[in-house]
């Protein structure tokens, strides 16, 4: 039988910030017309939600108009990151997060995959509830009963290598690498992470690594890196034990460039 999960990512929708809002209304419109099995959102649902609680009520309120079943965790706009200062991941944005949409992993089986979204702003936290998050990974790993296993998170695992230093496009090294170590030992198949806006495919020691792009805004480059800048999601189908994706760029969608606002800072930094 065959399954189809759409990843949708980086959407940043905002009450009171609409910058991003069309591609979102028009990816609404896409699920409702033909919905997929299930709706996978890899963070970064909201625009300001560490600073603002209406952001998560009011992204809490899209997934359930979608119309087809979902499932979300949180990114660094939802509830902060380690590596921030004044948006600086905690208990309490982490506890605001729950009380919207529920908890911040997932187990979804589809016959012979197991699906796992796990809270990577956790990893390298120091919070209280970093160790609970790891535990549920390997016990999640370790009782996926023979299926193939694919994990969700917001930041990729890295850029472009496992040795690169610590920065703020992908986990930290030690959390990387106690991450890297669990998914060789239960022989995970894919990685699929957002964060960055664009999209990639690349494989590390037989795992695959797919970046979902954004639906929200891109910026250009001229960077001969494998990546794809331009908005869209991912449309995932799950078939016995194999699985492929298709990046969907949906003729509704407006790229919204970001890249003069980037231009602006680094000028008055100078």
């Amino acid at each position: 039988m065959v399954h189809v999960v759409v990843q949708v990512s980086d959407s940043h929708i905002s009450p009171t910030h609409r910058y991003f809002i069309d591609n979102w209304r028009s990816f609404d419109r896409l699920i409702r017309s033909a919905p997929p099995d299930l709706v996978i959102h890899s963070g970064d649902f909201s625009f300001n939600g560490p600073l603002d609680k209406v952001e998560l009520p009011y992204a809490r309120e899209a997934a359930d108009a979608l119309g087809a079943p979902w499932l979300a965790i949180p990114g660094n706009h939802d509830i902060g990151a380690h590596d921030s200062k004044r948006k600086q991941i905690s208990s309490e944005r982490l506890a605001h997060w729950k009380q919207c949409f529920g908890d911040d992993r997932f187990i979804q089986d589809i016959e012979d995959w197991r699906l796992i979204g796990i809270d990577g702003e956790l990893l390298g936290s120091t919070l209280p509830e970093e160790a609970e998050q790891w535990s549920f990974l390997v016990q999640a790993c370790s009782l996926a009963d023979g299926r193939e296993i694919a994990v969700f998170t917001h930041r990729p695992l890295f850029a472009n290598h496992p040795e690169e230093p610590a920065s703020r496009w992908s986990m930290p090294p030690e959390p990387r690498w106690r991450l890297l170590d669990i998914l060789r030992a239960h022989r995970v198949r894919l990685v699929a992470s957002g964060h960055l806006h664009r999209y990639r495919i690349m494989s590390f020691e037989g795992i695959d690594l797919v970046w979902c792009p954004t639906t929200a805004f891109i910026t250009p480059s001229t960077r001969d890196d494998g990546c794809i800048r331009r908005v869209g999601y991912l449309r995932w189908i799950f078939q016995g034990r194999t699985v492929r994706h298709e990046f969907v760029e949906p003729e509704t969608f407006v790229n919204h460039d970001k890249s003069w606002k980037n231009r602006h800072m680094e000028t008055a930094a100078e």
